[in-house]
C-alpha cells in the first residue's frame, strides 16, 4: 500500500491538476492580452517600415541641415539683391556724375588752354611781330635823327 500511495504521489507531482490548469489558463489569457501575436508583429514591422520610409532619422536631419547652411552661404536672398542692387544703381548714377565731369572739363580745358602747336604758331606769329615793331622803331629813330 505504501508504494500504491507513493505512485500516487508521484502521478500527482508529475501532473496538474486541474486547479493547477485554470490557473495557467488564466495566465495565458492574461500573457495574450499583454504580448502581441506574430501576426501583430508583423503588421507592427510593416508599420514601421513605411514611417522608416516616410521620415528621416536625426543624422539625415542634420546632414540636410548642414547642406541647407551652405546652400544659404554660397546663395544671396531677395533682400540682399535688393541691397546689392540699391548700393549698384547708387554707383551707376556716381559713374555717369564722373563721366559728364570729366566731359565737362575736357570742354572746359579745350576752351581755355592751348595745344604745344598752337602756343608754338603763337610765339612764333608774335616774334615776326617783335622783329616788325624793332625794324620800325630802328627805322624812326633813324628818321628822326636824320631831320633834327
Amino acid at each position: 500500500m505504501n508504494q500504491l500511495i507513493t505512485a500516487v504521489e508521484i502521478i500527482k507531482s508529475n501532473y496538474a491538476t486541474k486547479e493547477d490548469l485554470a490557473g495557467i489558463k488564466e495566465d495565458q489569457a492574461v500573457i495574450k492580452s499583454n504580448y502581441a501575436t506574430k501576426e501583430d508583429l508583423s503588421s507592427v514591422k510593416e508599420d514601421l517600415a513605411v514611417i522608416k520610409n516616410n521620415y528621416t532619422t536625426k543624422e539625415e536631419l542634420a546632414t540636410v541641415k548642414a547642406d541647407l547652411d551652405i546652400i544659404k552661404s554660397n546663395y544671396a536672398t531677395k533682400e540682399e539683391l535688393a541691397t546689392l542692387s540699391g548700393k549698384v544703381d547708387v554707383l551707376a548714377s556716381n559713374q555717369q556724375a564722373l563721366q559728364a565731369n570729366l566731359l565737362a572739363f575736357q570742354a572746359h580745358a579745350v576752351e581755355n588752354f592751348v595745344t604745344k602747336a598752337e602756343l608754338s604758331d603763337a610765339v612764333y606769329q608774335l616774334t615776326w611781330r617783335m622783329a616788325g615793331f624793332a625794324v620800325a622803331s630802328v627805322s624812326a629813330t633813324a628818321a628822326f635823327v636824320r631831320y633834327l
